[in-house]
């Protein structure tokens, strides 16, 4: 018979502060503490799942009651230390509070509590989970830890703090775990495979590292069962399919198209993932994370640190252009869920990022450009509220427009007048679509944002705005308040009509004599959703 399969989570535990993983801050206080021997009665381990609340309460636990005495440093090979690691040990007590909530449970273990170690220096109480006990049980154990014996250590570990009473926070040193760095998961699965001796690609460790999410536990769990599928070995194309990930080619493609505003190129790509069965969930995840990347490049200088693709994505987009799409493809994740689908949803979001995609050419010039070149049209628009009175430089082959000093915006319309002809680009478009005019009053312009799309003001785009509003009526201020809109707003006025047009296109549709015939011919009915109007299949 073959010998019993321990997993990697509890062979490679560590036994000692020097095998631990991170969480540096916290083992200096406590090896400071045990070897000059200052050791407080109560100790509490805070931090999300699988970071070594309980592996650093074991080590504390074999190190005050080692036989080589009191240290940071447990030999882990007398009795006591061994008896602690197999989990036998009569003077460490542990308490699984999730299953243990009631205060007959917490008495009985704390009756025990005056009288003294059995064998060692110390009776360690291990609570895990501590939150979950009841109000009667922290009373009780909040008795213990006011007036706790000089032989009693209580070390308890949550992973929800703020449920803990503040009597019994009070009472205890504090500890907050941090989630684990990718490259100290990364670091720490490379050394098990090395020392397993199986063989492992670097691309698929780093994406299990990324799954553990900050937590060991979680990515050692992965790495046992990635092992399985690969039959002694870690490969990067076993971990995409196992984990139902997309090839990062088809990502870094995806994000291409959406800068080159390929947008039937796109839906094509969207659509063969769905065919082969891929994660779209997930795609749009990565394709945020690559906006990520490539934000993050652009403002690092050495180009040694990252890959000749993203530095050329890097190259093809704007920094504000990026920080739209990384906004919309967040927004696109919290839709997902009330999509009609997974494929609806990645496809209206990467549809959003080519639509509010601005031009590759210089914003500005062009809006200059094409209000101001032609004087005659400029004088029969003289009632439009920015084509008023102008200079006309004859030495230069642009007109340039006089500066309005008292724009004349009195209402909804006139603001959406204004918004249509300074042909606003990227996300300064998508913001000012969003928002009700409110009043104009000394050169102060002030507006009302939909409250979805307050996220998009940021400092930059308010710039932009303010820009583009400058070139045409001189000291204005502009001031953005969030709100509700009710429908009124550009943006929404649009969507309304489209889907009018939409739902007029399907009743004439479906009204066609020959369409009815076919349907009872093939006993069928069409499927509404795949109708669209010429203006949409344009779109696309």
């Amino acid at each position: 018979m073959s010998e019993h399969y321990e997993v990697l989570a509890r062979k490679y535990r560590p036994h000692n502060f020097k095998e631990l993983v991170g969480q540096s801050h916290t083992i200096r206080t406590l090896v400071n503490a045990l070897d000059n021997n200052h050791l407080h009665h109560g100790f509490l381990f805070t931090g999300t799942r699988g970071v070594g609340k309980t592996t650093i309460a074991r080590i504390f636990a074999k190190s005050v009651n080692c036989e080589t005495g009191v240290s940071s440093n447990p030999c882990g090979k007398c009795e006591t230390c061994l008896e602690i690691d197999l989990g036998q040990s009569v003077d460490l007590i542990e308490l699984d509070a999730a299953s243990h909530t009631g205060v007959d449970n917490m008495r009985e273990i704390l009756e025990n509590a005056q009288y003294t170690p059995t064998k060692n220096l110390y009776k360690i109480y291990l609570i895990d989970e501590v939150h979950m006990l009841s109000k009667s049980s922290f009373n009780a154990l909040l008795k213990t830890l006011e007036e706790p014996p000089k032989h009693i250590k209580f070390l308890l570990a949550t992973t929800d703090p703020k449920k803990l009473p503040i009597t019994i926070l009070s009472r205890c040193l504090q500890f907050n775990l941090n989630k684990l760095t990718h490259n100290e998961i990364l670091e720490h699965l490379k050394f098990i495979m090395n020392s397993e001796k199986l063989e492992f690609e670097d691309k698929a460790l780093s994406k299990i590292a990324d799954f553990g999410n900050g937590s060991m536990r979680d990515a050692l769990s992965l790495l046992d069962q990635s092992i399985s599928y690969g039959n002694g070995s870690v490969k990067d194309k076993d971990i995409t399919e196992m984990l139902g990930l997309v090839n990062h080619s088809d990502i870094a493609k995806l994000a291409l198209l959406v800068i080159e505003k390929k947008a039937k190129e796109a839906l094509l790509l969207i659509r063969d993932l769905a065919h082969r069965g891929e994660n779209l969930s997930t795609t749009l995840k990565d394709l945020t994370s690559l906006f990520h990347k490539i934000s993050t490049a652009q403002m690092i200088v050495d180009e040694k640190q990252i890959s000749p693709e993203i530095i050329d994505l890097a190259n093809k987009i704007s920094a504000q252009d990026l920080q739209l799409f990384y906004q919309i493809a967040i927004n696109g994740q919290k839709d997902m869920q009330h999509s009609p689908s997974e494929q609806t949803g990645l496809e209206m979001t990467i549809l959003r990022m080519i639509a509010f995609h601005p031009d590759q050419e210089n914003t500005e010039k062009k809006n200059l450009k094409s209000s101001h070149s032609d004087k005659t049209a400029l004088k029969k628009n003289k009632d439009n509220s920015i084509n008023s009175d102008y200079l006309d430089k004859t030495n230069n082959k642009d007109v340039e427009l006089d500066v309005i000093k008292a724009p004349n915006i009195k209402s909804q319309d006139d603001w959406e007048k204004v918004i249509v002809e300074l042909g606003f680009e990227g996300a300064a478009k998508m913001l000012v679509k969003n928002t009700l005019f409110n009043s104009l009053v000394d050169s102060t312009l002030k507006l009302t944002l939909n409250n979805e799309f307050m996220n998009l003001l940021t400092k930059n785009t308010k710039n932009t705005i303010e820009k583009t509003l400058r070139s045409f009526y001189s000291d204005l201020t502009l001031f953005i308040e969030s709100g509700e809109t009710n429908g009124s707003t550009l943006s929404q006025k649009e969507s309304t009509k489209l889907e009018t047009e939409r739902k007029k296109t399907e009743e004439q549709f479906l009204s066609d004599d020959g369409l009815k015939e076919l349907e009872e011919t093939f006993n069928t009915k069409v499927d509404t959703k795949s109708i669209k109007s010429l203006k949409e299949t344009k779109n696309v």
